[in-house]
């Protein structure tokens, strides 16, 4: 059930319950020529089913009408529960308050960090995010693992949505973002979410992941500022271990002297 569809439902059911005590208010006031009040309290005793007494005694048109309006109500307590068992039972209650407040937290966010991917190399990037007090909102359309980045990183914020969509990758508040990391697996989806961050964030850094070296000059010419190439970090940092290690003085052993 879609966010609209709910509220939608909600709202028929909620705008029937005041109108059938609008209804039965004004029906018994002219029927048995009541004081407002006193069909304001017939009608909130049938309506919740109370049955403490009726305030006067009811007229052969009053029961009719009383009869009636026992079928209206108990129709709409029927909608009422439905709609709440199918919210319940779906889980979209609790989700549904949960992620609204996560939307208001994304809202507020100037200057955060926008991950797209949850692989590994996404989590390490976004605990050195972390670290330095840099706010991350990581979107995927794996809940699975984006529920696994959420256990580990209490700080984190999440949307499950397909980066590539612009109108999901919007509801990471991208346009008053920092930076936007694109680390899926596949190229071109990366290629696809820079080229939509550029026209998006305006100004907006942006960092994309590139196997191959084609793809990587795509994105290069299509304005992404920094291109991630996992296969020449690896080497480099080979390489710079291998120097770091040459360049330490060989330790010589110690001469005992008599």
């Amino acid at each position: 059930m879609t966010d609209t569809r709910f509220t939608r439902r909600l709202a028929v059911v909620v705008v029937a319950i005041i109108t059938l005590m609008v209804v039965g208010t004004l029906g018994y006031t002219f029927i048995e020529s009541w004081p407002l009040r006193d069909g304001f309290y017939m009608t909130v005793i049938t309506l919740s089913t109370v049955g403490y007494g009726e305030p006067n005694t009811l007229s052969p048109e009053g029961r009719a009408f009383t009869a009636a309006f026992i079928v209206l109500c108990l129709f709409t307590m029927a909608l009422w529960s439905a709609t709440l068992t199918s919210c319940l039972v779906e889980g979209d209650l609790t989700g549904r308050f949960q992620e609204r407040k996560n939307k208001k937290m994304i809202n507020k966010l100037q200057g955060h960090a926008v991950v797209c991917g949850s692989d590994a190399m996404a989590s390490a990037l976004i605990s050195r995010l972390l670290r330095k007090r840099i706010d991350v909102v990581v979107i995927d359309s794996n809940v699975e693992s984006l529920e696994h980045l959420k256990s580990a990183h209490r700080r984190l914020l999440t949307v499950v949505g397909d980066p590539t969509n612009e109108l999901e990758l919007s509801g990471t508040n991208i346009l008053n973002a920092g930076m936007v990391v694109a680390l899926m697996e596949s190229e071109l989806d990366n290629l696809l979410v820079a080229i939509s961050s550029k026209s998006l964030g305006g100004g907006i850094q942006v960092l994309a992941r590139a196997d191959n070296f084609s793809i990587a000059n795509r994105m290069r010419k299509a304005g992404v500022d920094t291109v991630i190439t996992p296969s020449e970090i690896c080497g480099d940092s080979i390489a710079q271990s291998i120097e770091a290690r040459r360049s330490q003085p060989i330790q010589e052993p110690a001469i005992a002297h008599a």
